[in-house]
């Protein structure tokens, strides 16, 4: 679901996941960047602008709360 998102912006994963967390005020993300390309792809999330309907996607995919078996999380 993160890759079709990312897709449909030109993005990575990454970038839709890291934009995804960082849209509240109250979350400080401090991804991790082992090269300058990581970095780069890193600052680029900031530029991502989500729609309601994708993350309303992703919170589908990802809910909060108690992690149940199976469901994968960010």
């Amino acid at each position: 679901m993160l890759q079709k998102i990312a897709a449909a912006h030109g993005a990575t994963p990454r970038q839709v996941a890291l934009r995804f967390l960082v849209r509240r005020r109250a979350v400080f993300a401090i991804p991790k960047a082992s090269r300058p390309d990581h970095a780069e792809e890193n600052a680029g999330a900031g530029e991502l602008r989500l729609t309601e309907a994708e993350i309303a996607r992703i919170d589908e995919a990802f809910p909060l709360g108690p992690r149940p078996e199976g469901v994968p999380t960010l």
